[in-house]
């Protein structure tokens, strides 16, 4: 049956009870029960709660028998299963089933249940009229389709819930996760196991991606062999000059460092010295000598030199970034197991000035302490912007003195559908006690004060006008709170919404209620006081705010039947003069208004390339997010042109939310990469975006081109000029997006490795990349301008690199605490012999024949029957996710 699109214009007791129409009638679905069952009680919802076994089979991502969509032919699908058993008969009416889906359902088919879809990602499951009841150990199904893909188990939800009447609704036990003792992974058991993984696995018919199981692992990471020749004098990030000064030699610091200061105090780099303690090398008057020592013949920000002999260490730094970058180097050079230095000379400074990396701590909230663990290790990896993104649809994650509402309505979810107390349960958030939350105002006085002590800015961002329901519905709180009290001008001072704007709207994200209404003054009062306490934050912190993300990205048609914005538009006296252009006009006010109060203004790139450039200011901080297939190059052009900053955070290369490999056990979404592993990101080019088509691949696996020269519109207007001559990018920012990521450890899973290799490309200019053509070109995987030879150069750095990561830096993550993935190995039977390997040559790898015991594995052997593979991490306490054999 087709699925009708429904407002949220119900109560939360109504939602309990019944679906709601458009108009705020009950629906036909509910409208005519068997008489024979009983209206479910307290007791009944409970027991369902606890013993209702739910399953989700999916079908097919390439279902070609679909149904109509809105009277449309759908050419291709996914399709599943959701099924429902009982152990105990329980026959009663009037319940309904809640549970998220990311991408909405579009149509279902069962007899006996009916689906519908509400707003954001939350979905309906209610019995219809031939509903007959639960009977013991027998099965209630309905196929579900939708026009969208959904290729890893991530993306399906936890924690459905069933609510009815006016009874306290409850999370159904069976659609809880777990925890994996061995990987400390999580599972879903609701979600059955992947038997047709073809048609499970491919986003389109012509997706031509390998799932990467042991086999096709162990061909991709062929070339790759345990190597620790380099190991004690590799460097991550790598440094711009390194010179070995006696091979046979190392420096002996398990005494400790005695270290002396010229020019700054010892608290300037207390952060990175108490990383080596933390690694067994403490400060002691009877260690050996470090020098460090501010001079002014370093004129590059941010830049060190380095010397280890038998002398022990001299840091000479331009200024207190490069000596804490000086001793971060030291750790670099260590070996934990050895506690020894090689002797070298080091000559570093970083290659672009932004060194960024994003954490959404807005859809899942990530604790402080977790955040102060992402702060050291973009200290140790020379990472200096920490881009928090506090605020979203389904979250407000930051205290805020002047609006209290925000947090008191907007931290927290829970099985309430009305958003007068809490937020919808997004995003699997109906048990949401271990990621809802806020920073307190100490708490974030303690981020910025941790992140000076490690030399990161904090950016904050509150994305608006989009992506920002919580905003919108406590402003709406705060409005009916004042009504009650008689006072209208408290009550509209703030408001964000024109409560006569009818207009229906869907936003990217399937939201009809997220977007600030610009039409409306107390919108930019709301902003300008949003960042006047942002500010108050920062001084307190004495850590300035320098430079805020606006977001600004993904209205999606809102407004356009707001009376406040017709009478906008229709006022001669401002620049407004369509619709369309609202967007834009927020932009613009906005960021001159952040410029005003001395802060630098960033937003992405979409909703800042709606603005005039004449009425935006000058120091504008442009963050790129289309992906490369699509035409990043382009945006990177557009924006240059323009004069502004350009960050790259470009999906298919930097966005860590994304899978590792093309395997459904692995996190992420999939609309513009299947799989960013860190030789992926290693890879990445940045300073000649269109050169990456000649070795990288479509989100279908296939190549691609990028076009480079000048481009025309049939009118002759030019629509695309390579970059202006001399440009470069400002920098390069990894992303974290928590939609599916509802756990620290699964952020720590989703950024480490990988952050490591966006140290490599934000630091270091590789030696083997190929410059930019500013007079224009085509580019393809057949024009070859990465030469075999520059691919060698490469390839023999990632070797280098990978078992760095591997034997050296991964034991150092492991002291700090902090959860990185385990890679799942390759493997392979080659003449009854068992071989194995890793992308990151050097970890513990181990298997086990017909479920026996794990055993170490340090060379082809001899194995006959079910074989299964895995790695450990270096500490050897727990495990990556194995795979069988054969």
């Amino acid at each position: 049956m087709k699925l009708s699109r429904i407002f949220l214009a119900c109560s939360a007791m109504a939602f309990a009870i019944a679906g709601c129409s458009q108009e705020g009638t009950v629906s036909k679905v509910d409208a005519d029960k068997p008489s024979k069952l009983a209206s479910i009680d307290q007791a009944s919802l409970d027991t369902l709660a606890t013993t209702l076994d739910v399953k989700y089979q999916v079908l097919s991502n390439i279902e070609t028998d679909c149904p109509d969509r809105d009277g449309k032919a759908v050419k291709h699908c996914f399709s599943a299963h959701i099924k429902f058993t009982s152990p105990e008969d329980i026959n009663v009416n009037d319940w309904h089933i809640y549970y998220s889906q990311v991408y909405p359902i579009y149509a279902g088919k069962s007899d006996t249940l009916d689906i519908e879809f509400y707003n954001g990602d939350i979905h309906q499951i209610s019995p219809t009229d031939k509903f007959s009841g639960f009977k013991a150990g027998e099965t209630q199904s309905i196929q579900v389709y939708m026009a969208a893909t959904h290729v890893t188990h991530s993306q399906l939800m936890p924690n459905y819930w069933i609510a009815g009447n006016s009874l306290k609704p409850a999370v159904i036990d069976s659609t809880r996760t777990t925890i994996d003792p061995e990987t400390k992974l999580e599972l879903t058991p609701w979600i059955e196991p992947y038997t047709d993984i073809p048609k499970q696995i491919k986003s389109t018919p012509e997706d031509i991606n390998q799932y990467a199981n042991a086999e096709w692992l162990y061909e991709h990471n062929a070339d790759v062999e345990v190597d620790s020749r380099q190991l004690a004098t590799t460097v991550i990030p790598t440094p711009r000059e390194l010179t070995v000064t006696d091979a046979e030699k190392q420096l002996d610091v398990s005494q400790g460092l005695a270290v002396s200061y010229q020019g700054l105090e010892a608290s300037d780099v207390s952060a990175a010295f108490d990383r080596l303690a933390t690694f067994g090398v403490e400060q002691s008057d009877n260690g050996i000598a470090v020098s460090i020592r501010i001079t002014k013949g370093l004129r590059t920000a941010e830049s060190y030199q380095l010397t280890t002999s038998d002398q022990g260490v001299t840091i000479a730094a331009a200024d207190l970034a490069g000596a804490f970058y000086g001793v971060q180097t030291l750790a670099s050079l260590l070996l934990v197991d050895e506690l020894t230095l090689p002797y070298v000379n080091i000559n570093d400074a970083p290659k672009y000035s932004y060194r960024g990396q994003h954490m959404d701590v807005a859809r899942n909230f990530h604790s402080k302490e977790m955040i102060f663990r992402l702060i050291e290790q973009m200290g140790a990896y020379k990472l200096n912007k920490l881009h928090m993104h506090l605020a979203e649809d389904e979250g407000w994650r930051i205290e805020l003195p002047s609006f209290p509402e925000l947090t008191d309505i907007g931290s927290k979810r829970c099985l309430d559908l009305s958003d007068k107390h809490c937020m919808q349960p997004q995003l699997g958030g109906a048990d949401a006690s271990e990621r809802d939350g806020y920073y307190s105002v100490q708490d974030y006085l303690d981020i910025l004060n941790y992140a000076s002590r490690h030399h990161v800015q904090v950016i904050p961002s509150l994305d608006m006008p989009g992506h920002s329901r919580v905003a919108v519905k406590a402003m709406e709180s705060r409005y009916h709170r004042y009504m009650a009290e008689e006072n209208e001008v408290e009550a509209t001072k703030y408001l964000l919404s024109d409560l006569e704007d009818k207009t229906e709207y869907r936003s990217i994200q399937h939201y009809n209620d997220n977007t600030i209404n610009v039409c409306l003054e107390s919108s930019y009062a709301f902003v300008d006081q949003v960042l006047e306490d942002l500010i108050s934050l920062h001084k307190q912190a004495k850590h300035p705010l320098n430079m805020y993300h606006i977001g600004a990205d993904e209205t999606a048609g809102a407004w356009v039947e707001s009376p406040a914005c017709k009478a906008l538009v229709a006022d001669t006296s401002n620049d407004v003069s369509d619709i369309k252009h609202l967007g834009a006009h927020f932009i613009e006010r906005v960021s001159n208004m952040i410029v005003s109060k001395g802060i630098s203004v960033g937003g992405w790139n979409d909703g800042l390339g709606e603005t005039h450039v004449e009425n935006m200011p000058k120091d504008v901080y442009s963050y790129i997010w289309g992906a490369l297939p699509w035409g990043a190059h382009k945006m990177v052009s557009e924006q240059a042109h323009r004069g502004w900053n350009v960050v790259l955070s470009v999906p298919d290369v930097f966005y860590f939310d994304f899978p590792y490999e093309v395997d459904p056990k692995e996190r992420g979404y999939n609309w513009a990469s299947r799989r960013i592993d860190s030789r992926n990101v290693f890879n990445f080019i940045p300073d000649n975006l269109p050169i990456n088509a000649e070795f990288r691949l479509t989100t279908l696996g296939k190549p691609f081109e990028i076009d480079d020269t000048v481009q025309k519109d049939e009118d002759g207007n030019v629509v695309h000029k390579p970059l202006p001559e001399g440009f470069t990018v400002a920098g390069v920012q990894g992303q974290i997006w928590s939609e599916t990521i509802r756990s620290e450890e699964q952020a720590e899973y989703m950024l480490y490795p990988r952050l490591l290799s966006l140290a490599e490309r934000a630091w270091h200019e590789a030696e083997w990349s190929v410059p930019y053509n500013y007079n224009g070109a085509k580019y393809s995987k057949d024009t070859g301008l990465l030469t075999e030879e520059l691919k060698a150069q490469r390839d023999a750095k990632w070797q280098a690199f990978g078992n760095a990561i591997a034997q050296k830096e991964l034991i150092k993550l492991d002291k700090l605490g902090v959860f990185y993935r385990v890679p799942t190995v390759g493997a392979k039977l080659i003449d009854g012999k068992l071989h194995i390997n890793s992308s990151l040559p050097g970890l513990p790898l181990e298997y086990r024949v017909n479920g026996g015991e794990w055993q170490a594995y340090d060379a082809p052997v001899a194995v006959s029957g079910s074989v299964d593979v895995r790695a450990r991490n270096a500490a050897e306490d727990r495990a990556g996710r194995s795979f069988n054999v054969q």
